[in-house]
C-alpha cells in the first residue's frame, strides 16, 4: 500500500520545517494533532492513550487500519480523550491480548474494535468470531460494560478509503455470561454493517439503517447454512424443545415476509426489529397483519388481526397493555408457550433474533434460487414433524421422477395449436410442494427453449408472454392439493422459494369429490365425469400419497366416496390401505396418454385384498412403463421400501372392448385376433400351459378335459385347490379363472416394462447419490462425495440431458418415447433392465391374484420319474410363532438364536422345543449348493428372517427335504430387487420330485455317510487351524522385541481410494477389497499400487473387524475401506504380523462402533520373538495352511458327491 497516498486522502499534509513528517489537525478537538514520521517509521497519536507502542510503527499494514480507524473516530465527534489503543487484557494461557482500539463513553467501555487487513485476514477473523466468538468474545469478557463489539477494516481504492466492519450489539444477557463459551452460546449469531459511523448516526450512539428492499442481499450458499445453523442455535440458546412447533411457525414468518418484499425497490420494509422504534407489543402486531395479509394473499384464507380499531382506551399504555393481552391468546408467533408476562418476554425474545436473523436477506425470486431452496429442504427433513402416511419426498427423487416424463414432448403438443395450452399437472397429496415446485421448474425450462417457427402466430405470442413472465402460466395449469393445513403453507412458501409462486395450492382432500368439494376450483372442478377418460382434464400427475394410514376411511372429506370410487365397497372401518384410492383417483383425472409418476409401498404389487383390485385397475387402464424399486436410505423418515409407477393412460373403452373380444372367442371357442394380437388364446396355452396345443385347451374350455389336460400340473392345482360342492361349481370357478388370466394375458402381452433397482445398502447410496445425516450441524440430505453436488453424484437423472446413458432416468423417458432399443450402459446394468410385462405376472397357480413381481419368473422345470409336487402340500408353515427380537432385546442365555443362515446368538428363553427344517426368508442365499435349507432341533428361538417348516410325517422326510432344497437353485422363486426375499407365497410354491418315503430313506442314508466324512474334514480343518493358532501364540509369548506400526522405517501403513460402482469391470482386471477384506466385492481395470514385490497386510478399518494376508506378486485394489499394512523390515516376518494385527484388534475390540482409523492402528506396538524364531514358525505354519487347503478340497467334493446322490435317485 501507498501509505502517504492513504494519508493524502485521510487529509494529512507535509508538516512544515520537517523532513517526511505528516500531520492532521483535528480542530473539533481542540487543536489534537496525528503525527506520521516516515523517516523514523513511527505514528504519533500524541494525547491518546496507547498501552503499548506495537501499532505505533510501519512494521505491518494493520497499524495503518488502526490508524485510518482513530481518523474515522476522531472526525465522526469521538474524543481522544476517550480512546485508548492497543488496550491489554489478560486473555489466558499465560500470555495477555491488546484489544487494537476501546472507545468509552462516561468513562466506561462503549465499544470494541478489532482491526484487520482487508481481505483474507478479516474474513479469517469474522469465521472466527462464528466459529467461537474470536479474539473480540475473549476482550469483552474482562470488560462487560461494552455495547458494541466490532471487526474492522478499510482500504485504499482509486475512489478513496472504502471501510467495513461487523458490528455485534451486546445484549443484557450476554453481560451475566460465566465465560467466552457461555457468552458466545447466548450470542444470537448476528452481526450489523452499519449503525456507528453513518452520517445518520450521532458519536457515541449506535442506530442501525432501517432496511428498504433495494438493501435486501441476495442468498449465498455460506448464508443459506448460516440461517439454518443460525435458527437452530437460537432454539438451542433460549431452550425450545418443540422443535416441529417451531419450524412450524418460521413457516408462518416466512409468509410475511415473502408477503412484504412485494413492496417497492424504496418502500421501507416491514419484516424486520426497527431500533429505537419498536417494542415487544407493537413489533408483533406488525408481523401479524404481515401474515393475515399473506395468508390471504396466497392462500385466500381470512383471518383476524390485531388494529387499534379493536379496543376502547384512553391511553396509549392502556391501547398497549390490552394489545399485549390479546397477543397472548394469539399463537401464529408462538415458538414459545406463552402463558404469562414472563413468558411473553421470552417468546419475543426468540421472536426477535429469528427475524434479526432473516430480515436482510432476499427469500423472493422470479425464479429457482438454489441456496434459498437449499436452505428450504433443510428446514423440511430437520424440522417438520411428518404425521399419518406422510413422506417427504426428496428433491432428488422428485427430480428424477420428472425427468423420467416426456414433459418437453408433452408441452410442445399441447403449445402448437391455434390457442396454445399447456399439459395440466396435478399433485394430489403435495405435502410441501416438491412435485409442484420441480414441475414447475421443467415446464419454464422447456417453455424458454422452445422453437416457435413454424407454431401458430398466436401460440407464437402466448409462449413468448409465458417467457416474459415466467410462471404466470402456473395458476391455470399447475394444482397442489394438500389436506394438512400446516403443509400448504410450506407449500405455498416453498413455491416461493423455487420461483414466484403461483400454482393453485388448495387446502384440500385429494379423494374429494369433483361435483361437490368446496375447496376444489379451475380443472378440479371441471372434472366430473370420471368414468371417460376423454373428459378428464388433466395430463400429468406426479404425487408421493400416505400410505397405510389407520381408520382412514371415517377421514374421508368426500360424503359421496362410496359412488367415487369402486374400491371403497371393499374398505373395512380399520381399513389403511389408503393408496389405493389414489391409483383410482389417477385414472379418473388423466386423460387418454396423460402420465403419470407415483410414489407407493412395495406391498401394492404384491399383496392381497384390496391391492388385487388395485392392480386390477392399474392394468385395465394403464400401460406400466417403468418400475422403480427404491430401498430403505431414499427417504429419511421411513425405512419402508417403496415402487415408483410410471403409468400411460388408456383410452377408457380400450379394456370393456378387450374383454368383450375375448367374452366372445371363448363362447365360439375361436382364437380371434383381439388388439392386433393373432391367435392370443394359443398363445396364451403357449406361454402357460406348457406341452399343451390350443386343441387341448379346447377340451377343458368345453368341460371334457382330455389326457394331456387332467396330467397337467395346473389343472391337479384345480382340482386340488377349488373348494367347490358340486362339479359344476368346479367348472364356474375354473373357467373363470382361465378366462380371466386371458383377459390379463392380453393386456400385459404387448407391454415392455423398464425395471430401475436402486441396490441395498452402501450401494444403494451411491445409486442415489446422497445420503440423510442427523448430526448436529450437517442436519439433512447430504451428497455422498464431499466436495461434490448430489447431481454429480446421482445415477438417477442429469438435469440437462435426457438421454444419458448413465443415468435411470433416461431409460423411462426413453419408454415413454416408445423407445426400448436405447442400449443400456455397462455402468447401469445392474440398475436397470427391460423385462416383458407377462413375465412379472404369475398365470400358473389356482388363485390368479394380479401380482406384479420385481423379477422377471424363471420356468422351473424339474425331470424326475417321480411326481413333483409343491412344498405347501408335504409341510406345515409355523411361521406365524417366530418372534424377532433386537439386540437390546436379547437376554443371554443358553438357547440358538436362529435367523436367515443358521445360529446368530444364545438367548434366555426359547419357542420352538421340536426337530424343524428352516430356510432363509431374507439375508440367505438360495444358489444351488448354498445350504439356504438346515435342520433345528432341541430349544431354540427363531427371529422372522427364517421361515420354520415341519415336515409331514407321511410325506416327507425332513432331512431329504433339506437336501433337495439345498440341491435344486430357487433363485427362480427369489422376489425383491433392493432386497431379494422368498416370500412364503413363493416357498409354498417351490416344486421338488417326491419318491416314496422308503426311497426317501435310501437317499438320506447314503447322504448322511456323506455328512460324516463332510463332519470328519471339518474336524481336520479345525484342528489343523487350532494347531497353526498355537504356533503363533506360543512365539507371541516368548517374544521380547517390540515395534510401533507408526515406525516408517519398518512398516509402511495407508488406505486405499474411494471406488464407485462404475468403476467396477465385469471381466478381468484385479479385485477390489472393501471393509470385507476376505472377499473381494468386485474388479476394476486400473491400479493404486504399483509394487507388489512384497505381501501385503489388509485390514477392514470401519466393518466387523478382520485381517487378511495377500502373498507378494499378487495384486488388488484396496478401497477407502481397507487398510494396507507392509512391512519394510528383513526383522519381523509379514505373515507374523497379520497374525498379531488380528489379535490387537480384537483385544481392542475393532468394530462398527469402533473404527479402525489409520490413526488407531499407527498407534499399536507389536510384540515378535528374533526372527530366527519367527522363520521356524513361519515355516511350520505354511506347512499346516497347505493341509488346510487339501481338506477343503476335499470338502468341496463331497458337497458334488451329495448331488451325485440325489441326481441318481431322482
Amino acid at each position: 500500500m501507498d501509505y502517504k497516498q492513504l494519508l493524502l486522502k485521510l487529509g494529512f499534509i507535509p508538516k512544515d520545517k520537517t523532513v517526511d513528517i505528516y500531520i492532521k489537525q483535528y480542530r473539533q478537538h481542540e487543536g489534537y494533532s496525528i503525527e506520521i514520521d516516515f523517516a523514523n517509521q513511527s505514528i504519533n497519536y500524541g494525547t491518546i492513550l496507547c498501552e503499548s507502542k506495537t501499532t505505533q510503527n510501519f512494521s505491518q499494514p494493520e497499524n495503518f487500519v488502526v490508524l485510518e480507524c482513530v481518523d474515522r473516530l476522531l472526525v465522526k465527534g469521538y474524543k481522544p480523550t476517550d480512546i485508548t489503543l492497543e488496550k491489554t487484557y489478560p486473555s489466558g494461557r499465560g500470555h495477555s491480548g491488546r484489544l487494537d482500539i476501546l472507545v468509552k463513553k462516561d468513562k466506561k467501555a462503549f465499544l470494541m474494535i478489532e482491526c484487520k487487513t482487508w481481505g483474507k485476514e478479516f474474513d479469517n477473523e469474522l469465521k472466527k468470531i462464528h466459529k467461537d466468538g474470536g479474539q473480540l468474545f475473549t476482550y469483552f469478557q474482562n470488560d462487560t460494560n461494552a455495547d458494541y463489539l466490532m471487526l474492522y477494516a478499510s482500504h485504499l481504492t482509486s475512489g478513496g478509503v472504502k471501510y467495513r466492519c461487523e458490528i455485534i450489539k451486546i445484549e443484557d444477557n450476554y453481560r451475566i455470561a460465566g465465560n467466552v463459551e457461555d457468552t458466545f452460546a447466548r450470542w444470537s449469531k448476528l452481526t450489523y454493517t452499519n449503525g456507528i459511523f453513518e452520517d445518520w448516526v450521532n458519536a457515541y450512539e449506535y442506530q442501525n439503517k432501517l432496511l428498504i428492499k433495494k438493501d435486501l442481499v441476495p442468498l449465498t450458499e455460506a448464508d443459506s447454512g448460516t440461517i439454518f445453523h443460525g435458527f437452530l442455535s437460537i432454539l438451542r440458546k433460549h431452550s425450545v424443545s418443540d422443535k416441529p412447533n417451531a419450524f412450524n411457525k418460521i413457516f408462518n414468518l416466512f409468509l410475511a415476509k415473502i408477503y412484504d418484499e412485494k413492496k417497492r425497490e424504496t418502500d421501507e420494509l416491514d419484516f424486520q426489529w426497527k431500533e429505537r422504534e419498536d417494542d415487544p407489543v407493537n413489533f408483533q402486531v406488525r408481523l401479524i397483519d404481515l401474515h393475515k395479509k399473506g395468508l390471504y394473499e396466497f392462500l385466500r384464507k381470512e383471518i383476524t388481526g390485531i388494529s387499534d380499531d379493536d379496543f376502547e382506551y384512553k391511553t396509549q399504555e392502556e391501547l398497549y397493555k390490552k394489545k399485549k393481552e390479546k397477543l397472548k391468546f394469539n399463537k401464529i408467533f408462538d415458538i414459545k408457550d406463552v402463558i404469562d408476562d414472563e413468558s411473553f418476554d421470552d417468546n419475543f425474545r426468540v421472536l426477535k433474533e429469528v427475524v434479526q436473523l432473516l430480515e436482510k436477506y432476499q427469500i423472493r425470486y422470479p425464479r429457482k434460487q438454489q441456496h434459498l431452496s437449499d436452505f428450504f429442504e433443510r428446514l423440511l427433513t430437520t424440522g417438520l414433524k411428518q404425521e399419518a402416511g406422510q413422506f417427504f419426498t426428496p428433491p432428488p427423487i422428485t427430480k428424477f421422477i420428472v425427468r423420467s416424463l416426456p414433459v418437453k414432448e408433452m408441452i410442445e403438443a399441447e403449445a402448437n395449436q391455434p390457442v396454445a395450452k399447456l399439459p395440466a399437472v396435478i399433485d394430489y397429496a403435495a405435502g410441501s410442494g416438491h412435485f409442484i415446485t420441480e414441475i414447475m421448474e421443467a415446464y419454464q425450462d422447456t417453455i424458454n427453449n422452445i422453437d416457435t417457427t413454424n407454431y401458430y402466430p398466436d401460440a407464437q405470442n402466448e409462449i413468448a408472454a409465458w417467457r416474459t413472465n415466467p410462471y404466470s402460466w402456473a395458476a391455470k395449469y399447475v394444482y397442489g392439493i394438500e389436506k394438512d393445513y400446516r403443509l400448504v403453507k410450506v407449500a405455498k412458501v416453498g413455491c416461493y422459494f423455487y420461483g414466484d409462486g403461483l400454482a393453485q395450492i388448495i387446502h384440500g382432500d385429494g379423494l374429494d369429490s369433483f361435483t361437490k368439494s368446496k375447496s376444489y376450483v379451475g380443472l378440479l372442478k371441471e372434472n366430473k365425469i370420471t368414468d371417460d377418460s376423454t373428459k378428464a382434464q388433466f395430463s400429468i400427475v406426479v404425487s408421493n400419497p400416505p400410505y397405510s394410514v389407520d381408520a382412514f376411511k371415517g377421514d374421508l372429506r368426500n360424503i359421496d366416496a362410496g359412488k367415487d370410487f369402486s374400491l371403497y365397497s371393499s374398505l373395512t372401518d380399520r381399513s389403511k390401505e389408503i393408496e389405493s384410492l389414489f391409483v383410482e383417483r389417477t385414472k379418473q383425472l388423466l386423460k387418454d396418454g396423460g402420465v403419470a409418476g407415483i410414489v407407493l409401498p412395495g406391498s401394492i404389487l404384491s399383496n392381497g385384498g384390496i391391492y388385487t383390485k388395485t392392480r386390477e385397475i392399474i392394468l385395465q387402464n394403464f400401460d406400466i412403463v417403468a418400475i422403480t424399486e427404491l430401498g430403505s436410505n431414499t427417504f429419511m423418515a421411513t425405512g419402508t421400501n417403496t415402487v415408483v409407477l410410471f403409468l400411460k393412460r388408456k383410452n377408457g373403452n380400450f379394456f370393456n372392448k378387450t374383454k368383450d373380444a375375448l367374452a366372445e372367442s371363448l363362447a365360439m371357442h375361436k382364437d380371434n385376433t383381439i388388439n392386433e394380437i393373432e391367435k392370443p388364446i394359443s398363445k396364451y396355452v403357449g406361454y402357460v400351459w406348457d406341452g399343451l396345443t390350443y386343441k387341448d385347451y379346447l377340451t377343458l374350455l368345453k368341460k371334457n378335459p382330455n389326457e394331456a389336460v387332467q396330467n397337467h400340473e395346473i389343472y391337479k392345482e384345480y382340482r386340488g385347490k377349488i373348494n367347490s360342492k358340486t362339479e359344476a361349481e368346479f367348472w364356474d370357478v375354473t373357467l373363470f379363472t382361465e378366462a380371466e388370466k386371458i383377459l390379463y394375458y392380453i393386456l400385459a402381452l404387448p407391454q415392455k416394462v423398464v425395471l430401475v433397482k436402486s441396490g441395498e445398502k452402501d450401494a444403494e447410496k451411491r445409486f442415489l447419490g446422497y445420503e440423510f445425516s442427523n448430526r448436529r450441524g450437517s442436519e439433512g440430505i447430504h451428497p455422498v462425495q464431499r466436495g461434490k453436488t448430489i447431481e454429480e453424484c446421482t445415477q438417477l437423472f442429469d438435469s440437462h440431458n435426457h438421454k444419458n446413458p448413465t443415468k435411470a432416468s433416461s431409460y423411462i423417458y426413453m419408454a415413454f418415447e416408445g423407445d426400448y432399443s436405447f442400449p443400456i450402459d455397462r455402468e447401469m446394468q445392474s440398475n436397470v433392465s427391460r423385462i416383458d410385462l407377462i413375465d412379472l405376472l404369475t398365470f400358473d397357480r389356482n388363485d390368479f391374484e394380479k401380482s406384479i413381481s420385481l423379477s422377471a419368473k424363471k420356468k422351473v422345470k424339474i425331470e424326475s420319474k417321480w411326481e413333483i409336487v409343491r412344498i405347501g402340500d408335504i409341510v406345515d408353515n409355523l411361521d406365524n410363532r417366530r418372534i424377532p427380537l433386537s439386540q437390546s432385546e436379547r437376554e443371554k442365555g443358553v438357547y440358538p438364536y436362529y435367523g436367515a443362515t443358521g445360529i446368530i446368538d444364545y438367548v434366555k428363553d426359547y419357542i420352538f422345543d421340536d426337530r424343524l427344517v428352516l430356510i432363509g426368508e431374507d439375508g440367505a442365499k438360495w444358489g444351488a449348493g448354498e445350504n439356504s435349507a438346515f435342520i433345528a432341533e432341541g430349544k431354540y428361538w427363531v427371529n422372522n428372517h427364517a421361515h420354520v417348516l415341519k415336515a409331514k410325517a407321511n410325506k416327507v422326510i425332513d432331512k431329504f427335504l433339506v437336501e433337495v432344497l439345498n440341491f435344486l437353485d430357487l433363485s427362480a422363486y427369489i422376489t425383491g430387487l433392493n432386497v431379494p426375499k422368498l416370500n412364503q407365497t413363493n416357498l409354498n410354491n417351490i416344486k421338488i420330485p417326491l419318491p416314496p418315503i422308503s426311497l426317501q430313506k435310501e437317499v438320506v442314508a447314503e447322504i448322511v455317510k456323506i455328512d460324516k466324512q463332510r463332519a470328519d474334514i471339518i474336524g481336520t480343518i479345525n484342528k489343523l487351524t487350532d494347531e497353526i493358532e498355537s504356533l503363533f501364540l506360543d512365539a507371541y509369548e516368548v517374544a521380547t522385541d517390540t515395534y510401533r506400526l507408526s515406525d516408517n522405517e519398518k512398516f509402511s501403513v495407508a488406505i486405499g481410494k474411494r471406488v464407485l460402482t462404475h468403476d467396477l469391470v465385469l471381466q478381468d482386471g484385479i479385485p477390489v477389497y472393501s471393509a470385507n477384506v476376505l472377499e473381494p466385492f468386485g474388479n476394476i481395470d486400473k491400479s493404486l499400487i504399483e509394487d507388489f514385490s512384497i505381501p501385503s497386510i489388509l485390514w477392514g478399518i470401519d466393518g466387523d473387524w478382520m485381517v487378511n494376508y495377500i502373498p507378494e506378486n499378487i495384486p488388488f485394489y484396496p478401497t477407502d475401506h481397507c487398510g494396507v499394512l507392509r512391512v519394510l523390515s528383513a526383522d519381523i516376518y509379514p505373515k507374523y504380523v497379520a497374525w498379531v494385527l488380528r489379535k490387537e484388534g480384537t483385544d481392542k475390540r475393532f468394530s462398527r462402533q469402533l473404527r479402525a482409523s489409520i490413526d488407531r492402528i499407527t498407534g499399536i506396538t507389536i510384540k515378535a520373538p528374533s526372527p530366527l524364531k519367527q522363520k521356524e514358525v513361519i515355516a511350520k505354519v505354511e506347512e499346516l495352511e497347505k493341509q488346510v487347503a487339501n481338506a477343503r478340497k476335499s470338502l468341496e467334493t463331497t458337497q458334488a458327491l451329495k448331488a451325485d446322490i440325489l441326481k441318481k435317485y431322482l
